[in-house]
C-alpha cells in the first residue's frame, strides 16, 4: 500500500520524493494485557490507505483501533498532509465524540491544526478533516486527541511522531566514526546514530476502560494504573516482533466485536536490536499521567535532547550522561547509547537471528515490573539484545528482526 509520505503502518517505512500525505482513521477496539482474563478495550488510531472512501474504511477498519498509534517520520520543513477520518464506535455507539490530533510540543504559527477543539478543528462521527503541518525543529515528539484529553488520552489514542532533521544525508564524522543519520543539526555529527526506536511510555488504568466499556463513570482522582506498558505492550510482550501485514507476533487479541476473532491491535514492538560498536538513538515520549525513571544496566545512556530541542545553549554543551533517566507526564527525550562487544560470559540468548547478550531497559520502580501482581517480570521493561552475528541495515525505525 503506496501510503505517499513518510509515515509508516506497521513495520513498513514509506520513503516519498512528494510532500508526505497519510490518514489515519479513529474508532475503538481492544487490547491483550498478560494477567487479565479478558481484553482491554480502547480509542485508538489507525494508519490508513487515503484512497478510500469513508464507506471502504468504515466496515474494513470500524472497531479495530491499536494501542500504540503508528509511529509517524518526516522531514524538516516537508509539508505535511494528514486526514483524519472519525469512523466512531462499536461498542459504544451512543458516544458521539469527535476527534482530532494535537501535535504535542509542536511549534504551529496558527491554531487552526493544533487539533485543540476549543479553538481548532475537531472530526465529528462520519467526517474526515486534514491537518497541515510544516515542522521547522527537529526531534521527538507526540500526538494525541485533544477531545476530552484526559479521557482520550488515557484510553489509547496516542503515538510517537519525529522529526529527523535537514542534516540527514550528509557524512560527518564524530568520535572516530562516520555517520549520514542524526537526531539534530548538531553541525558536528555529535547526535549521529546507527540505529534508532522510538518506544511511548504509558499506564493502563484498567476500571476506566472497563467503565467506558460499560456505560459506568469513573473518578479520575482514583487514578491508581494497573499495567505500564511501552508501546501498549507489557513485558514479555515488548519484545515480539513488530506486527503488520495482516500478521500478529503472538498478541493475538480476541476483539469482542469481531466474533472473537484475533487483531492485529498492538502492532509495535519495543525491543531494542543492536550491532556491537552500534550508536543507538533511543526516541522517547511519555503520554501517562506519572512520571517513570528508566534504566538501562550496564550501559551508560547520554541525553542528547528533550522535549524536540537540541541540550546545546550557544556553544555549550548541555546534554548529560546518566544511569537513570526520568521522564514526567507529556515529556520528551533524545538518548544515545554505544552497544558493547558481544561476549559470550554474558547473559544471553539466541533466536532466528543468532545468540545475543540482553541488557534491560526497566522501569526502576518494581512495582511497575509486574503484570497485575503476576509473578516473574513484566510492566514497564524490554530488552536491548547486543547480536554476534550482524544484523541487516535497519531501514525502519524500531525494525525487529525476530
Amino acid at each position: 500500500m503506496d501510503l505517499g509520505g513518510r509515515g509508516f503502518l506497521g513495520a513498513g517505512r514509506v520513503e516519498a520524493a512528494t510532500p508526505p500525505t497519510l490518514s489515519l482513521v479513529a474508532t475503538d477496539g481492544y487490547i491483550t494485557m498478560p494477567n487479565r482474563a479478558t481484553p482491554v478495550y480502547i480509542f485508538g488510531f489507525v494508519q490508513v490507505d487515503p484512497t478510500k472512501t469513508i464507506s471502504e474504511l468504515s466496515s474494513a477498519y470500524k472497531g479495530h483501533a491499536q494501542h500504540t498509534a503508528p509511529t509517524l517520520d518526516f522531514k524538516q520543513e516537508d509539508d505535511i498532509k494528514i486526514t483524519l477520518t472519525n469512523l466512531g464506535l462499536v461498542q459504544r455507539p451512543d458516544l458521539t465524540d469527535s476527534h482530532t490530533i494535537h501535535w504535542h510540543g509542536f511549534d504551529i504559527p496558527s491554531p487552526l491544526n493544533d487539533g485543540v477543539p476549543e479553538v481548532s478543528l475537531a472530526v465529528p462521527i462520519g467526517k474526515q478533516v486534514t491537518y497541515f503541518y510544516r515542522p521547522h525543529r527537529a526531534g521527538t515528539y507526540m500526538y494525541h486527541c485533544h477531545f476530552e484529553d484526559v479521557e482520550h488520552v488515557q484510553m489509547g489514542m496516542t503515538g510517537v511522531v519525529f522529526v529527523r532533521p535537514t542534516q540527514d544525508g550528509t557524512a560527518k564524522t564524530f568520535g572516530g566514526k562516520t555517520f549520514t543519520t542524526f537526531a539534530y543539526n548538531d553541525g558536528d555529527g555529535s547526535t549521529g546514530y546507527d540505529r534508532h526506536f522510538a518506544i511511548l511510555l504509558n499506564e493502563i488504568e484498567e476500571r476506566q476502560h472497563d467503565a467506558d466499556r460499560d456505560i459506568q463513570e469513573f473518578i479520575m482522582t482514583d487514578y491508581d494504573p494497573q499495567f505500564f506498558t511501552l508501546n501498549g505492550r507489557c513485558y514479555p510482550q515488548t519484545v515480539l516482533p513488530n506486527d503488520g501485514n495482516g500478521t500478529t507476533s503472538g498478541i493475538a487479541t480476541a476483539n469482542p466485536n469481531y466474533g472473537g476473532n484475533p487483531d492485529v491491535s498492538q502492532p509495535n514492538s519495543a525491543l531494542i536490536q543492536v550491532n556491537p560498536g552500534d550508536r543507538a538513538l533511543l526516541r522517547l515520549a511519555n503520554l501517562g499521567y506519572q512520571q517513570h525513571a528508566m534504566q538501562l544496566p550496564g550501559i551508560p545512556m547520554h541525553v542528547i535532547g528533550q522535549d524536540a530541542s537540541l541540550l546545546r545553549n550557544g556553544g555549550v554543551d548541555t546534554s548529560y550522561w546518566t544511569n537513570t533517566l526520568y521522564l514526567g507526564p507529556g515529556e520528551a527525550r533524545d538518548v544515545l547509547f554505544d552497544a558493547p562487544g558481544y561476549s559470550a560470559a554474558q547473559p544471553s540468548g539466541s533466536d532466528a537471528r543468532g545468540n545475543y547478550n540482553v541488557y534491560y531497559f526497566k522501569n526502576s520502580d518494581y512495582r511497575k515490573l509486574s503484570n497485575h501482581g503476576a509473578a516473574g517480570p513484566g510492566g514497564m521493561m524490554t530488552e536491548v539484545r547486543v547480536y554476534q552475528n550482524a544484523l541487516p541495515a535497519q531501514t525502519v525505525v524500531g525494525q525487529s528482526y525476530a
